[in-house]
């Protein structure tokens, strides 16, 4: 058991090396496809905001879509002065390994969630989650990080400076809580054992008409 934590922090230090994020900022993470539901118009600015406040932050974007050659994602983050400040990293096949290099993973979207499997991958590593209402977002995280209203920006930043105020022990215990909330309600074994219940209940109603 005691060789995890120090696995973790090897991977959190090889990925921030990778990506160039100094070990003491404050780096957010979007893992979210290029798409106008995600709403990435809204995350930028929202990380203007915060970039305003806290100069040290960093942020990254993760996904289909995401990369240099998306000339409109390009242009919208010149447009809010902050290409020194984001990476695009793509489509990654090692999220579990990208999440943890996070201090806060972040939703932005405005429409047309369902159950956003990011945010329950994210808790999962430890990870606290800021996202807008949209979907069942708010059901995934609950107490274990923050929610805030669509399409509105500031309070989107309000949402994550809440948690960097927190602190980095403040964070990792809040990690910690969405974790167990994922295992508790999540894993796969609590998954399966509801929707065996479910069809248990769908032939039940069948046999009783």
């Amino acid at each position: 058991m005691g060789s995890t934590p120090n696995a973790f922090d090897l991977t959190r230090r090889r990925v921030r090396t990778e990506l160039s994020i100094p070990e003491g900022a404050i780096a957010l993470l979007l893992p979210a496809r290029y798409d106008p539901m995600k709403d990435h118009g809204n995350f930028l600015s929202a990380a203007k905001r915060l970039a305003d406040r806290q100069p040290d932050a960093q942020f990254a974007l993760a996904g289909a879509g995401i990369e240099p050659g998306n000339c409109a994602l390009a242009e919208a983050i010149a447009t809010h002065g902050l290409g020194d400040q984001i990476r695009l990293l793509g489509e990654r096949p090692d999220m579990e390994a990208i999440y943890p290099a996070f201090d806060i993973v972040t939703l932005s979207s405005a429409f047309g969630e369902g159950f956003p499997n990011v945010l329950g991958e994210a808790m999962a590593c430890g990870v606290p989650c800021v996202a807008t209402d949209v979907g069942d977002a708010a059901a995934i995280i609950g107490e274990c990080g923050i929610v805030v209203r669509p399409r509105e920006p500031e309070a989107l930043a309000a949402g994550w400076e809440r948690l960097i105020v927190i602190g980095a022990e403040g964070c990792a215990a809040l990690g910690a809580k969405a974790r167990a909330r994922v295992v508790e309600n999540y894993g796969i074994a609590n998954v399966v054992s509801l929707f065996a219940a479910l069809y248990e209940d769908l032939a039940k109603s069948r046999l009783d008409r």
